[in-house]
């Protein structure tokens, strides 16, 4: 089961917003998907329709410190079902007590991967959204998963930091998990009446040839992705027929084939035409 850290240590490059879309996108293709809010703030359970985080019982913190602590609470006791039948398990202020129990632990890398063991039986898919930052929990995430996403938004200082990201998971490859593979970068927020954004675009996709994957989806600067998170909504709920929204579909495609399965197999009957068009799209970008 493929466990997929979204991850970049720069904020306001688009991983909450691509965490939820992405598993809209994931669950229409037909598959059972968890979400894991690692930010303590719950952007992504705010976002997914959670208003008070702070008032979740079992929160990703409470799972973290009870298996550091020797007293493990099972995973689905965490789990919540958001209005759009997506499974969560919700972040809040209770991660800065993991954290912190976390640092003076024995294998304090590992326990997010313990932790998520139960969901291999369940989920076909686990999509962490990780803190803009590179500390413990950033560590855990990538120690448990399977994959990294990495969005940066088409900016020049997003762009800066992407060598950060790139050497924190060629270090953990080294040092803890040799199998992780990086998916794909994913270029978002992408305004294309600008040049500047165009000129981001393609010396991301020249630096990057041969050497890191880089996704042929690119997610434009839309205001209804913004507009569907206030709503506690994707953007697939929101507006299906959106460029958005087809956009989510595509990286899903995508997603699954660097997981190494044919996403076509499991797709809804009533989707193969729109995954149609997005095949065109993708191999013309190609």
């Amino acid at each position: 089961m493929p466990i997929i850290a979204i991850s970049n240590q720069k904020g306001g490059v688009g991983k909450t917003t691509s965490t939820l879309n992405l598993a809209a996108a994931l669950q229409e293709f037909g598959k059972r998907v968890l979400m894991i809010d690692l930010d303590p703030q719950g952007s992504l359970s705010v976002a997914a329709g959670l208003l008070d985080i702070d008032r979740v019982q079992v929160s990703i913190g409470d799972l973290l410190v009870a298996y550091t602590e020797g007293r493990p609470i099972g995973l689905d006791k965490a789990i919540v079902r958001t209005s759009a039948g997506l499974d969560i398990v919700s972040g809040n202020g209770m991660l800065g007590a993991a954290e912190l129990t976390l640092a003076g632990a024995p294998a304090r890398e590992s326990a997010l991967a313990g932790t998520l063991l139960p969901a291999l039986e369940t989920y076909d898919y686990v999509l962490i959204d990780c803190l803009p930052s590179l500390g413990l929990m950033a560590i855990n995430a990538l120690r448990a998963a399977t994959g990294v996403v990495i969005p940066v938004g088409a900016e020049f200082l997003a762009v800066h930091g992407l060598g950060q990201i790139l050497e924190t998971i060629d270090a953990v490859r080294r040092q803890l998990n040799p199998n992780l593979k990086i998916y794909g970068v994913l270029l978002t927020m992408i305004d294309s009446r600008r040049s500047h954004a165009q000129r981001v675009v393609a010396t991301v996709r020249h630096s990057l040839k041969g050497a890191v994957p880089v996704f042929d989806t690119e997610i434009g600067y839309h205001v209804a992705l913004k507009d569907a998170a206030e709503l506690g909504k994707s953007i697939l709920e929101t507006s299906n027929r959106s460029r958005a929204a087809d956009a989510y579909r595509g990286l899903a495609y995508e997603v699954m084939q660097a997981a190494g399965e044919e996403p076509a197999a499991h797709l809804d009957p009533r989707r193969r035409g729109s995954v149609r068009r997005l095949l065109r799209g993708l191999s013309r970008a190609a």
